[in-house]
């Protein structure tokens, strides 16, 4: 017995390292599971193993919701997660469940930008194991997998290149291979491989989830360099793929090696030697640098076309053909340019009122239509937003001049108490400074009466002795033998007497 789940639940896993054989569980003493708090309850559900953690469950910034989501790979629907709602929920022990990446982007997206979550997604799926590596040396297969999978300047049937064969079946060994996902003949991502020196290339279409498994099987990106493939004649040319990571070939006479000679593998005509063709302007020349397709894959275009007919995307970091629908989405302060259809996976939100494209960290929804507008462009009224058009009726429906008089009064009201507080910042501003000049007054009225006492007390007698012959009675009383009494006048009987003066 354990005082707390978390106590009980760190003595479970020492148990375990101890009786890796035997099965253990966390319970409540003295209850029936369906009496436990239902948070008590989720808890034991991932103790006992009932629920199957996700990828991100030790992540700090999930933790932070985990007590009120448990979010779990979902036991109902493949792929997919399920979490409690709410509390009500948790109490009738219903879950929802959701695809991943809307789970993580609507509730972590102040933590998570497009590439973590997409990452994220990935781990699950191959946790999950829903997709397997798969390497292969065959000729014909890799032929299929490039023609079904992933676009690319190769990803054409043999028909579209100018060799006798499909360009790629040269990566059938004996160093090269290609690795995928998926089935041969609609494969999700796929790269050239160097097996013996677990080195991958360039990966093509679902690049998150093959790079994990790559990686996983002990691959690391490099170069092709150095690898032999096959030696395909016709004619006089060799059949050569376009190649990412690797320099011209050599041909020793049995292969060809990459990286070791002249032979051009630039060329996306399936021959080595050709002169290269823009697939933009169909002239000949040399590749400059890659524009993408928005359905996937990219092509290599020259100078001229490159910076005159394509644009760059904001979102995704690459240049596209100005072809391609491109839209600006607005921010407080910024633009930006980006493909339409990455708009969602942008952040951005059509206002239908603007006929603009805004970031969404600058509108919200209408709690009445649930239609996006700039947050300039809601009223909040009793704790909702809400649009112009969703606003309630005016209290005096009479009196067209009093339309919605109960926002106009909210509004009055808050203007009336800025005007006040503005006058009371003003007054108290004046009050200061009268006080201040009163102050420095009686300053300047102190000091002028210590230094007129000064004076007075220089013209004095300092030995108290009087000439031979004065008298020493008060010359204002004659013949007087009361003494006379000096006094200090009062500041203020002071200042008067200098008043008159």
């Amino acid at each position: 017995m354990w005082s707390s789940f978390e106590d009980a639940q760190a003595a479970l896993q020492r148990l375990v390292e101890r009786a890796p054989d035997v099965g253990f569980r966390v319970a409540l003493v003295g209850a029936e599971i369906g009496d436990l708090d239902w948070q008590i309850r989720e808890k034991l559900r991932f103790a006992d193993g009932t629920y199957q953690p996700t990828p991100w469950h030790d992540e700090p910034w999930y933790q932070s919701k985990h007590e009120a989501h448990f979010c779990h790979v979902s036991m109902e629907q493949a792929g997919k997660i399920a979490f409690t709602e709410n509390a009500a929920k948790g109490a009738m022990d219903r879950q929802l469940v959701m695809s991943p990446g809307r789970y993580l982007n609507r509730f972590f997206c102040e933590h998570l930008d497009n590439n973590a979550i997409e990452g994220w997604c990935a781990r699950l799926s191959v946790q999950l194991q829903e997709d397997t590596l798969k390497i292969t040396q065959d000729a014909d297969e890799i032929e299929d997998v490039y023609v079904g999978g992933p676009s690319s300047c190769m990803a054409h049937t043999a028909c579209g290149f100018d060799s006798s064969c499909h360009p790629t079946r040269v990566y059938a060994g004996p160093d090269t291979a290609l690795a995928y996902i998926g089935s041969r003949e609609d494969a999700k991502a796929r790269s050239v491989i160097w097996p013996s020196r677990k080195i991958y290339t360039r990966i093509y279409g679902d690049v998150s989830r093959l790079t994990l498994l790559l990686e996983g099987a002990g691959y690391t990106e490099g170069s092709l360099n150095g690898a032999r493939i096959r030696r395909i004649e016709d004619d006089d040319h060799f059949v050569v793929p376009y190649i990412d990571a690797g320099g011209d070939l050599a041909d020793d006479g049995e292969y060809l090696v990459i990286g070791h000679g002249s032979i051009s593998c630039e060329s996306t005509t399936g021959l080595a030697n050709d002169p290269w063709y823009c697939p933009h302007c169909d002239s000949d020349g040399s590749p400059y640098d890659s524009v993408y397709l928005s359905g996937g894959g990219y092509e290599e275009w020259c100078y001229s076309c490159f910076h005159n007919h394509s644009s760059f995307c904001e979102h995704n970091e690459c240049h596209y053909s100005d072809d391609e629908n491109f839209i600006t989405v607005y921010a407080d302060d910024s633009s930006h340019s980006i493909i339409e259809e990455d708009a969602v996976a942008f952040g951005a939100v059509y206002l239908e009122d603007r006929c603009q494209w805004w970031i969404s960290r600058c509108c919200r929804q209408c709690d009445g239509s649930g239609g996006w507008f700039h947050m300039e462009d809601l009223t909040e009224y009793h704790g909702e937003w809400l649009s112009d058009d969703h606003l309630p009726e005016p209290f005096d429906d009479d009196d067209t001049s009093c339309a919605n008089a109960h926002i106009l009064a909210y509004r009055q009201f808050h203007d009336e108490m800025a005007a006040i507080h503005a006058d009371v910042a003003k007054w108290q501003a004046a009050g200061e400074r009268a006080r201040a000049a009163r102050l420095e007054r009686e300053r300047d009225e102190a000091e002028r009466l210590r230094r007129e006492a000064l004076r007075h007390d220089v013209d004095k007698p300092h030995d108290g002795s009087c000439s031979p012959g004065e008298n020493h009675l008060s010359p204002g009383i004659p013949g007087s033998r009361f003494p006379a009494i000096a006094m200090t006048a009062p500041l203020s009987s002071a200042a008067a007497s200098q008043a008159g003066a």
